[in-house]
């Protein structure tokens, strides 16, 4: 998949502020050239523990990038194996399931990250009024072997 939106750098700490406020700018930017549908991707790539530090993309599918305006960030999603999770209610809520996965999911499942970006999923299941509802993780995972 190609992703197309804002790309901003956060440190952990503040993520509860930083990644509402990249939201509401994306949301103002309005339909983007070569959209597909309306599902809207929430995508996570250079998380270091280290620094305390992570990039997130507030984005949308695209066929191309080439109508994009040169300030809009851009990704590729590579085909892996994915494991899906589902955050039901408040989005706000969301970081303890992102904790859950990575603390505990993950280290137990015999699995490992495939080291792609991963992104949750804000489809019609969720009210961008209420900031609630069904939001898909996207987890890219391989063999641990």
């Amino acid at each position: 998949m190609l992703f197309a939106g804002v790309r901003r750098q956060h440190i952990f700490a503040g993520m509860a502020k930083g990644i509402p406020l990249q939201w509401k700018d994306f949301t103002r930017l309005g339909p983007l050239p070569g959209q597909i549908g309306t599902t809207a991707y929430g995508a996570i790539c250079g998380g270091d523990p280290k620094t305390q530090t992570m990039e997130y993309m507030c984005a949308v599918e695209v066929r191309s990038f080439d109508a994009l305006p040169q300030e809009l960030g851009r990704m590729r999603v590579p085909v892996v194996r994915y494991a899906v999770f589902v955050h039901e209610g408040p989005v706000a809520g969301i970081q303890a399931l992102w904790q859950q996965i990575f603390s505990t999911w993950l280290p137990n499942s015999g699995l490992s990250s495939a080291n792609t970006p991963d992104f949750e999923v804000y489809d019609e299941r969720f009210d961008t009024a209420t900031g609630s509802g069904v939001v898909e993780i996207w987890l890219g995972i391989e063999s641990a072997d």
